[in-house]
């Protein structure tokens, strides 16, 4: 068998503004800011955003296509990531440089209650961003279904 890596590849470069540069990938450029505790204006995106968002739609990404396998009715996916640090990281040599705790709220609408584990076991063995995540900080994963109701 074949190994079957696949790639992506980002460029990120300074903007000429303290604090500030451009992402490309692919052909999107987004801008994103330094926080403020680094100098930055910390106007836009800055890349602790990106990584939770990364997560957060990834983990939906994988619900989705679970419940699509599955036969499973998803009428809509929501992912909240919160995630606790040391924001004097990069400032203070004293600062905690790593993440030190991760949470993922999913709530889905429309699966059965008795679903949630199809959904719960995909996002913790399908999920990239979750999985390799997980190696490196504790993650709480919190999933809630939310029965669709019907108006009458």
């Amino acid at each position: 068998m074949s190994n079957r890596l696949a790639q992506a590849t980002v460029v990120a470069r300074l903007a000429g503004q303290k604090g500030r540069a451009i992402l490309t990938a692919k052909n999107h450029h987004v801008v994103v800011d330094s926080p403020l505790t680094l100098g930055g204006p910390n106007e836009e995106l800055n890349p602790i955003d990106m990584l939770f968002g990364a997560l957060a739609t990834h983990v939906i990404f994988v619900c989705e296509r679970a419940a699509q396998e599955n036969g499973c009715a998803l009428s809509g996916a929501v992912a909240r990531v919160v995630g606790a640090f040391d924001p004097h990281t990069g400032q203070d040599p004293a600062a905690v440089p790593y993440l030190q705790s991760l949470s993922v709220d999913v709530r889905l609408a429309g699966p059965t209650e008795e679903q949630a584990a199809i959904f719960r076991a995909a996002i913790g063995s399908r999920c990239l961003m979750y999985t390799t995540l997980a190696r490196a900080v504790p993650i709480a994963l919190d999933l809630d279904i939310e029965p669709v109701t019907n108006p009458t």
